[in-house]
C-alpha cells in the first residue's frame, strides 16, 4: 500500500514530489555527508603532490601490498570481472565492425589470451589514491617502468640507455669508475637519481713491494704482485646486438689466468722451515650442530644524479624455504623495503621494488639481473665466506689495526662495524653478523685453482676473540705480502624480532605452558646445539728462533654427548639493556610512528 501510494503520488504530482526530496536531502546536517579526499595536483602535467607516507615503504612480494610509513596500505587490485574488448574498438565502438571483418578470424586484435597484463595496480582502499607500475620495452630499447599516480606519470625506471653504451661503460670499468645501473627519471624525463655499481678494474695488476719482513731464516727486503684476469671478449665485438664494443677483454673478471703473488726479488739468508716444539694433550672439543640460515639481503643504494650525495636506500630481503611449509622462490625477494628523503622519490624506488620480482607481461622482471655492491651484499644461506687478504681478517680481529688494535669483532663475536670480506666488485658485508667458525688454508701451492700441501686448518666453532687472533697470526707467520693464505668463515644473522613460542617462553610477564600437541612428534624448531667430544690435540708450544705463537691440531677425536649451545649473556638482558656489543640491526623495517629520516631505518654504515 505505501509504494502504491508514492508511485500515485508520484504521477499526480510529480513536481511537489521532487521539491520535496530536494528539501529532504539538504536538511542533512554536514556532518553527515562523506566528502572523498582528493589528492591535490599542483605544477605540470603529472606533477602529483604525492602522499609524504611515500617517503618510506616495505613491498610485501607475496601478498603484493605496500605499506607506507604513515600506516597507509595500497593492496593489488584487478576487477572481479575483467572485459575482453578487441583493440579497435577501444579507438571507437563505431570501428567494431573492422574488428568483427577484418580481424575476427584470426583474433589477433583482441585480449591477451594468457592474461598477462603489462601492469600492476595498487590501490589504497580508505580513500581511494591509486598507483599503476606498467613495464614497457620499446624495439632497440631497454626495458622501463613506469609509475602512474591517480592517473597521472609521477616518472619511470629504466636501465642504461645511450649512444656507444658498451664502449663506454667498458672504459668505466677500466678506469675503476662508478657505472650507471639504474636511472630514476621524473615525469618530464630528466634523471634524478642513479644506482650504481663498482667499476672492475684493469685485467692485468702488478705492484713491487717493500716488506722488510723476517720469515724463519730470510729477510725479505722486495717483493713482486702480478695478476692477470681478462674478461672474455663479446663476439662480433657486438654487432650482432647493434650495440658495439670494442677491447672489452681488458676489464677484469672474477676467473685468474695468471697470478703470483709477493714473490721475493731480494733476500737475505735460507728460505727454509724452522724447527717446533710439539706436544700431544687430551682436550674436549665442541662442534656445532648443523644449521641452515633462511635470510640473506642486498642493499643497494640510491645517490643524486648531479651531487652524488646519498639521497635514498633500499633492502631487498630474500628468504629461504628450509624447514617451512610455506614455499617461496628464494632466487626473489621476498620482502623489498625503500627509505628516501624525497616522497616522489620513494613511489618512484617502489617502482624498481615492483620491476625486481614481477614481470608485468615480460619473460623475466626487467629489473632482476641488478647486482648491489659487496658493501650491500650478505652472506648467503650457507653463511660461508671466504678470503685471501690478510688484511682484512687482521682488521676484524684486531691485529694491525692503527686504531689503537680495536677490533671490530665484539665479546659475543657479532661484528660491529663495516666490513667487507672480497674484492671492490665481489665481496660481502658481515656488519651485524655472528661469526660461529673460522678456519684457513696457508702455505700451498696454488695449481688450477687446486692448492697442494701447504698448512690447512678446517673450520672450527670459536668463542672469543683471543682464538681467532690467534688462528690468524698462526696462519700469517709464513706470509710475506697481502695475498697467500685462504680464509674460511661461518656466519649467521642474530634475530632480533619476536621469538617463536617454546617451552619456557614469557610472554607480557607471564610464563607460557605449550600444549602437548603444539609441537609434531620430535619436531619443530630446536635450541642450537653443540657435540662434546674428548680430542686429542697435539699443541705447539715455541717455533726457533723464538716465535711462541699457540697453534693446535686436532688429531682425533672421539664424541661424547650433546648440549644447548649457551648464548652470549646479553640475549637474555630485557630490552633497553644492551651493552655496547648488542646486536646490530641489519634487517631494514619502516616503523610508521617513529621515522625520522631516512638514514635511521638503514643499518648500512
Amino acid at each position: 500500500q505505501a509504494i502504491l501510494a508514492q508511485a500515485i503520488w508520484l504521477k499526480c504530482f510529480p513536481r511537489l514530489f521532487a521539491r520535496a526530496v530536494r528539501v529532504s536531502v539538504g536538511c542533512l546536517p554536514a556532518s553527515k555527508l562523506v566528502r572523498h579526499p582528493t589528492m591535490p595536483v599542483s605544477g605540470p602535467k603529472g606533477d602529483s603532490a604525492v602522499s609524504k607516507g611515500w617517503a618510506g615503504f616495505s613491498l610485501s612480494v607475496p601478498s603484493l601490498s605496500i605499506t607506507l610509513e604513515n600506516n597507509d596500505v595500497y593492496d593489488y587490485k584487478l576487477p572481479y570481472s575483467v572485459p575482453e574488448v578487441p583493440c579497435c574498438t577501444r579507438m571507437s565502438p563505431m570501428l567494431y565492425c573492422c574488428d568483427v571483418y577484418c580481424c575476427g578470424p584470426c583474433r589477433c586484435c583482441f585480449s591477451n589470451s594468457k592474461g598477462e597484463l603489462p601492469f600492476i595496480d595498487v590501490v589504497n582502499q580508505q580513500d581511494g589514491h591509486q598507483v599503476r607500475y606498467r613495464a614497457v620495452k620499446k624495439c632497440c630499447r631497454v626495458p622501463r617502468v613506469m609509475t602512474f599516480v591517480d592517473g597521472q606519470l609521477a616518472g619511470h625506471l629504466s636501465r642504461t640507455m645511450r649512444c656507444g653504451n658498451r664502449c663506454l661503460t667498458c672504459l668505466e670499468d677500466f678506469q675503476s669508475k662508478p657505472v650507471l645501473q639504474i636511472g630514476v627519471h621524473n615525469h618530464d624525463g630528466k634523471q634524478i637519481a642513479r644506482i650504481d655499481r663498482n667499476g672492475r678494474g684493469s685485467c692485468c695488476f702488478c705492484s713491487p713491494k717493500a716488506p722488510m719482513k723476517c720469515t724463519g731464516c730470510c729477510f725479505t727486503c722486495l717483493t713482486c704482485t702480478c695478476v692477470m684476469r681478462p674478461s672474455f671478449p663479446t663476439p662480433c665485438c657486438g654487432l650482432l646486438d647493434c650495440d658495439p664494443v670494442c677491447c672489452d677483454c681488458c676489464v677484469k673478471s672474477e676467473m685468474t689466468a695468471c697470478a703470483f703473488y709477493d714473490q721475493p726479488c731480494c733476500c737475505f739468508g735460507l728460505p727454509v722451515c724452522c724447527p717446533s716444539v710439539w706436544c700431544c694433550l687430551p682436550a674436549i672439543e665442541t662442534k656445532l650442530f648443523k644449521s641452515t640460515n633462511t635470510i640473506r639481503l642486498n642493499d643497494f643504494e640510491v645517490v643524486d644524479s648531479e651531487t652524488k650525495k646519498t639521497v635514498g636506500k633500499l633492502q631487498a630481503q630474500y628468504r629461504g624455504n628450509y624447514p617451512s611449509a610455506y614455499k617461496h622462490d628464494p632466487r626473489l625477494p621476498f620482502r623489498i623495503a625503500g627509505s628516501t628523503e624525497d616522497a616522489n622519490l620513494g613511489m618512484l624506488l617502489s617502482g624498481l621494488a615492483s620491476g625486481m620480482v614481477y614481470t608485468m607481461g615480460m619473460a623475466i622482471p626487467a629489473f632482476s639481473g641488478v647486482s648491489p655492491k659487496p658493501e650491500g651484499t650478505s652472506p648467503d644461506y650457507t653463511g660461508l665466506v671466504e678470503t685471501r687478504w690478510a688484511s682484512q681478517v687482521k682488521k676484524l680481529a684486531g691485529l694491525g689495526s692503527p686504531e689503537g688494535n680495536k677490533p671490530l669483532l665484539s665479546d659475543s663475536l657479532i661484528v660491529q662495524d663495516s666490513m667487507v670480506f672480497g674484492t671492490a666488485t665481489s665481496g660481502t658485508q658481515v656488519r651485524g653478523w655472528r661469526l660461529l667458525e673460522f678456519g684457513y688454508a696457508s702455505g700451498g701451492l696454488s695449481i688450477c685453482g687446486a692448492t697442494l700441501g701447504g698448512k690447512v686448518r678446517s673450520r672450527r666453532q670459536v668463542r672469543t676473540v683471543k682464538e681467532v687472533a690467534d688462528m690468524i697470526t698462526a696462519a700469517l707467520e709464513h706470509q710475506i705480502g697481502e695475498a697467500g693464505a685462504t680464509f674460511y668463515m661461518r656466519f649467521e644473522l642474530p634475530d632480533l624480532e619476536k621469538k617463536i613460542i617454546k617451552k619456557g617462553s614469557n610472554i607480557a610477564g607471564n610464563d607460557v605452558m605449550l600444549d602437548s600437541k603444539f609441537n609434531p612428534p620430535r619436531g619443530g624448531f630446536a635450541e642450537q646445539m653443540e657435540e662434546v667430544a674428548l680430542a686429542c690435540n697435539c699443541v705447539r708450544l715455541c717455533r726457533c728462533p723464538c716465535d711462541c705463537t699457540p697453534d693446535r691440531v686436532i688429531c682425533c677425536r672421539c664424541p661424547l654427548y650433546a648440549r644447548v649451545v649457551q648464548q652470549p649473556e646479553t640475549t637474555v638482558k630485557p630490552v633497553g639493556a644492551w651493552e655496547e656489543t648488542a646486536p646490530l640491526p641489519v634487517i631494514m623495517k619502516i616503523t610508521p610512528s617513529e621515522k625520522k629520516s631516512f638514514a635511521s631505518v638503514m643499518p648500512t654504515a
